[in-house]
């Protein structure tokens, strides 16, 4: 009977029923963002630069749009670890080849990031130090338009 208990459980170890589940996916970042502040190596972006600046996570993909230039790629979030971590892979535009590390937290409306845009190390704390490659970026939820949300999140999804 030992033996029988003992293979049940060895046969439901190996199948992933002991293991742990898989974390939930983190959703809150998903949608539509506008940049509302940023700072980079210590130094407060224009209001004109501001507006040009869009970001649209969906999924474990990305879109950032800064002007007329088009950045894209895919993401990965640890919520594990607090601050939640996110680390960004360009798969086209500037960025492409590159991976960029970050931390976050979404409170309501709000997006905050700050990106080592070296990819050497995560960044310890929410802010952008002179002489630094980080950038402290405050987003704002946006909701999606018909025409470009849709677009966007097409390009996203395929």
């Amino acid at each position: 009977m030992r033996q029988v208990t003992f293979l049940c459980i060895v046969a439901m170890a190996s199948t992933g029923w002991c293991a742990d589940p898989k974390p939930a996916k983190d959703t809150a970042i998903n949608g539509n963002w506008k940049l509302a502040s940023g700072e980079k190596s210590g130094e407060k972006m224009a209001d004109d630069v501001l507006k040009t600046i869009h970001l649209t996570l969906v999924n474990g993909k990305y879109i950032a749009k800064v002007g007329d230039q088009t950045d894209q790629g895919t993401y990965k979030i640890d919520s594990s670890k607090t601050p939640h971590t996110l680390t960004l892979t360009g798969t086209g535009g500037p960025n492409e080849g590159k991976t960029m590390l970050a931390i976050f937290e979404v409170d309501k409306g709000t997006l905050k990031v700050c990106y080592d845009l070296s990819g050497k190390a995560f960044p310890a704390k929410f802010e952008s130090a002179p002489n630094t490659p980080s950038f402290l970026a405050t987003y704002e939820r946006q909701k999606p338009t018909k025409r470009g949300g849709r677009r966007m999140k097409a390009s996203l999804d395929n």
